[in-house]
């Protein structure tokens, strides 16, 4: 029977510790990330100001920005609410914050340019998305200057990538989370569409479309540490129960806390990373 109950308290406190990881500690490494990125494209921001006032005028990107660097910063006036975007929607990309979708469109610039954020997971800075209404307005920032968009639609529907990641007519910028609060959920989308007030800054490279970078797709490269970690924190968890029927307790704790604790949040962060990236 205390083999049982031994069980059960393991896995209590795994799941805990997944709770503590996304829902306590997720925001503070997120507002890290974040002043991060601001930092560097705030720099990225100045050094391109510095070019456009000098005799050889700014220099045109020759190649996309790289998975994980801050490409734009969006602000929401009505939600008193801004974020750096960062380029790739995969699960390590937007738990530093919001992510520009592979294959569309540069942040201001002309067609269609998409970004996912979380819901809930990781601070989830898109959690208010749905209060966007007709004619609010979105500022963006980039290296090229300050666009403003004003939101035309608010829905909540399954998420379409032909029409939400293809192709416009018009320039726009498309705002994708989940609605639901549960990390499984992605059958459905609340997407905010908003259309560029003025004229759009010159195209530059951007990366490719992948099946991978959608938002509801989880990172499959996370099995290997997932597992690893796991079996750590059952064979800390195994010696732990060991020792406290034959050791003082606070020894024990002294010696296999910080250990188990560690463990924990290695397989939080990697079980997270398994689940779609706008959770």
């Amino acid at each position: 029977m205390w083999i049982t109950g031994v069980v059960v308290g393991w896995v209590l406190t795994s799941l805990l510790c997944f709770a503590v990881v996304v829902y306590a500690l997720g925001p503070m490494i997120q507002n890290s990330d974040q002043r991060a990125a601001l930092t560097d494209i705030r720099g990225q921001i100045d050094r391109a100001l510095g070019e456009t006032q000098s005799l050889l005028g700014a220099t045109t990107p020759k190649k996309p920005a790289e998975f994980g660097t801050p490409v734009a910063v969006v602000e929401f006036p009505t939600l008193a609410l801004h974020q750096v975007v960062l380029e790739g929607v995969a699960p390590g990309q937007t738990a530093s914050g919001p992510g520009h979708v592979p294959g569309t469109s540069g942040l201001g610039q002309p067609g269609n340019s998409a970004v996912v954020g979380r819901f809930s997971g990781y601070g989830g800075p898109f959690a208010r998305l749905a209060e966007l209404r007709p004619g609010n307005e979105i500022v963006v920032a980039t290296t090229q200057g300050k666009s403003v968009y004003r939101v035309t639609e608010t829905a909540e529907r399954p998420l379409d990538e032909s029409k939400d990641y293809g192709k416009t007519g018009d320039d726009r910028l498309t705002l994708v989370t989940s609605t639901s609060w549960w990390p499984l959920a992605s059958e459905t989308a609340t997407v905010v569409t908003a259309v560029l007030d003025g004229k759009p800054f010159s195209p530059t490279p951007q990366n490719g479309k992948a099946d991978a970078q959608d938002g509801r797709t989880g990172d499959t490269s996370a099995w290997p540490t997932l597992v690893l970690a796991l079996g750590g924190f059952a064979a800390v968890a195994v010696g732990a129960t060991w020792l406290y029927r034959r050791w003082r307790p606070v020894s024990n704790y002294v010696l296999t806390a910080p250990a188990m604790l560690t463990l924990a949040t290695l397989a939080a962060m990697a079980l997270w990373r398994l689940l779609p990236a706008w959770a």
